[in-house]
């Protein structure tokens, strides 16, 4: 098909997600967080912010079993401490990811659980009560593993 010199391009279609990279609530929204990021706050300000015991405390009730399994209300309350506690460690863990060696398996190892975590907490909590559940355990392990990255629990974790 041909076209003339003063023919006018097809409008392009309106985007309809977020673009990649676009900083969202929990940081950058696509792998490709290479740019400076706009964390909550400084990696030692976020580890004095952080409350080691009620965090302990969140996961513990979200990953408990017990005979009375939590009602949607409660699954609700749980998985907005979680994300308040992901919100609060994930600067931790993406200083700790910047001091590691790039294109590593190590590296890319972290990069991929950051950037899962990310995408878990940012996702609505689905309606069922099964999938509530399931997500709200999820969210409990992922907030587990960011606490294991930070200094108090870690040494190796010190960017």
């Amino acid at each position: 098909m041909q076209t003339t010199p003063d023919a006018t391009p097809p409008a392009a279609p309106p985007a309809t997600c977020e673009p990649l990279g676009q900083a969202g609530p929990f940081g950058q929204t696509g792998p490709e967080e290479t740019g400076p990021q706009a964390p909550l706050a400084d990696p030692p300000e976020a580890a004095a912010l952080v409350d080691a015991v009620a965090v302990q405390r969140t996961i513990g009730r979200a990953l408990a079993h017990g005979s009375a399994p939590l009602r949607h209300g409660e699954l609700v309350e749980l998985e907005a401490l979680l994300r308040d506690h992901i919100r609060l460690l994930l600067p931790i863990a993406r200083a700790r990811a910047a001091v590691l060696r790039p294109s590593t398996a190590q590296w890319l190892r972290y990069r991929a659980r950051l950037d899962w975590i990310t995408n878990q907490a940012g996702r609505e909590l689905d309606g069922g009560l099964h999938s509530a559940r399931q997500q709200v355990r999820s969210l409990a392990h992922d907030c587990r593993w960011l606490l294991r990255q930070t200094p108090e629990w870690n040494r190796k974790a010190t960017p």
